[in-house]
């Protein structure tokens, strides 16, 4: 199976570095704007289960709302853990069925500006989501976890005024067009 992988920061898209046993190839630079609505390069076939791990600057409220506002837009998600992971996904670097919510580590390469990263693995074959891990910095700001959310979910950015999958947070906001789930 070739698979690729994308990575998303809050202010620059960029494609993520090849693992040393990966077969990743990026090529969302070769996809459309189509129906001027955010690109969606892939979706998940199982239903994702969403773990917030133990450091993640993400309090209880914070996941269940952004993930409440996923489930209005159709989208749906087998359960949310919260700061309990009995599996060990939080460790795994390629968490099946799975989105992991961390807080930025060392080995993260981040910008100064960036405020999170998302990183979620397709494959190419069947533009069918694997797994997604969004890693966030400690300042959580308004918009963000349901923009990296967006991007787990297949998403690329939509440099739309005033849209949520903007790339760049100053500019974003809560417009969803396009967004919604139309295989409900």
């Amino acid at each position: 199976m070739i698979g690729y992988a994308f990575l998303f920061s809050g202010a620059v898209c960029m494609v993520a570095p090849p693992a040393a046993a990966s077969d990743y190839v990026a090529n969302f630079q070769r996809i459309p704007l189509v129906d001027n609505r955010p690109p969606q390069v892939a979706s998940w076939d199982l239903t994702p289960s969403v773990i917030v791990c133990e450091y993640a600057p993400v309090s209880q409220a914070q996941i269940n709302s952004a993930v409440g506002f996923w489930k209005k837009m159709g989208y749906r998600f087998y359960r949310t853990q919260y700061k309990y992971d009995p599996l060990g996904k939080c460790r795994s670097s390629a968490p099946k069925g799975y989105i992991i919510i961390h807080l930025i580590t060392a080995g993260i390469k981040m910008g100064p500006d960036d405020l999170a990263q998302a990183h979620f693995y397709v494959d190419n074959d069947t533009n069918i989501i694997e797994w997604a891990i969004i890693y966030i910095r400690p300042d959580l700001r308004d918009t963000v976890l349901e923009h990296e959310l967006g991007h787990a979910l297949g998403f690329l950015h939509y440099n739309k005024i005033n849209h949520l999958m903007n790339q760049k947070w100053t500019q974003g906001g809560w417009d969803t067009e396009g967004l919604e789930n139309k295989q409900r």
